[in-house]
């Protein structure tokens, strides 16, 4: 449950400088038409995770019939989004936009029971972020995700579980520099992002630096 819980955060947004590694100013879209899908696409994997999330505020579990409805979709866009990049490659800000681009992503974040298309996505991810078509946020997100579902020590810090109503990070690698790197892909401090998602996911109110211990 954690792993789809924490994945939420990524379209609710604000978690970071959404758009760090984007192009300047706006594009022309080059393809409408898988823009439009995109958007289609994560609208109704949003609205499905939204229940699951709304069930938890109030310490319910989501039903079985909507866990199931929520991995058929999964597995429905994985498939799409595979075919889709084996056509066109990754959808980058220039062909899609950026809204398409970040509906892309939300999807590839979802695929966790293709974790070979999550990793056959990440190079092209980080190739697109350095050509300003992806964002920062979206290249460590999407690596720690990775190297958490190997068992592996994550690099940035974006993986959390959710335990007995507090957020507790995943093992990081070299922790002492984690905000370095974090900065590097215009990402906000540890510390700071944990704060989002306790106000995110159970109704804490964000502190200012005022109010730290």
């Amino acid at each position: 449950m954690s792993r789809l819980i924490v994945a939420v955060l990524i379209a609710l947004g604000g978690a970071c400088s959404r758009h760090a590694g984007a192009a300047p100013g706006q594009m022309a879209v080059q393809d409408t038409t898988l823009r439009d899908e995109l958007l289609r696409r994560v609208a109704t994997d949003q609205a499905v995770r939204e229940q699951v999330v709304a069930a938890g505020r109030v310490g319910k579990e989501p039903d079985s019939a909507l866990i199931a409805r929520l991995h058929s979709g999964d597995a429905e866009n994985t498939r799409w989004l595979a075919g889709t990049v084996a056509r066109v490659g990754w959808p980058g800000h220039s062909m899609v936009g950026a809204d398409g681009a970040d509906a892309a992503f939300v999807l590839v974040q979802h695929a966790d029971a293709d974790t070979a298309f999550q990793a056959r996505v990440l190079p092209l991810l980080d190739r697109a972020y350095h050509a300003r078509e992806a964002t920062g946020q979206q290249l460590a997100l999407l690596t720690d995700r990775l190297e958490a579902a190997r068992g592996r020590l994550q690099v940035y810090g974006t993986q959390v579980d959710l335990v007995a109503g507090r957020a507790v990070l995943k093992p990081i690698l070299d922790s002492a520099g984690v905000d370095t790197r974090r900065a590097a892909v215009g990402l906000p401090p540890l510390r700071e992002y944990l704060r989002l998602i306790d106000s995110v996911y159970f109704g804490r109110p964000q502190r200012t630096p005022a109010d730290r211990p």
